[in-house]
């Protein structure tokens, strides 16, 4: 009789382990710094096109991952040819962990806001991306919608945010 209630326990155990997994299960979606669920204000511009002028610009960075160039997008701060208007960055998602890598050249000081809705909780944080490429939201709530936003502080000298991706932790749906 033990033996049979030892195996009934473990069955349970294991059943209620794959339970756990799969409804625990996390992935991780990449999005690069000119994916369209990206918002850039003002709107992003290419390097190559001649007639567009924005605060926000695309590269390809040097060095390198691996060998695979990278893209970045950048800014520098307000031009005028774009009304100066101050460089912002949105993201809505649902996730609970986000990750926002700079490039090593990253060198601004950038107002961090997260907010959560319906709830309403909002957290803002300055953060010098000299400091830190790696940018970390940890522990937010996924069964709410999250808006990103980030926002360039003008500093006393010339100074270079960059974002190269933005990595969320997404509960698989499978």
């Amino acid at each position: 009789m033990p033996h049979r209630l030892s195996w009934l326990f473990l069955s349970f155990y294991l059943l209620i382990s794959t339970v756990t997994l799969t409804v625990s299960a996390q992935q991780q979606v990449v999005l690069g710094s000119t994916d369209p669920d990206l918002v850039y204000l003002p709107s992003l511009c290419n390097v190559s096109n001649t007639g567009c002028f924005s605060a926000w610009q695309i590269y390809i960075d040097f060095p390198s991952i691996n060998g695979t160039p990278v893209i970045v997008t950048s800014t520098t701060g307000p031009i005028p040819q774009a009304g100066n208007a101050i460089p912002q960055l949105f993201l809505t998602f649902r996730a609970s962990t986000l990750y926002l890598r700079t490039s090593p050249l990253s060198n601004a000081t950038v107002n961090f806001s997260l907010t959560a809705d319906p709830s309403g909780v909002t957290i803002t944080k300055q953060i010098n991306t000299n400091i830190s490429q790696l940018i970390i939201a940890d522990n937010l709530p996924e069964s709410q919608t999250t808006t990103l936003g980030v926002t360039f502080l003008q500093g006393v000298s010339s100074t270079r945010f960059d974002v190269e991706s933005i990595t969320l932790n997404v509960t698989d749906s499978r």
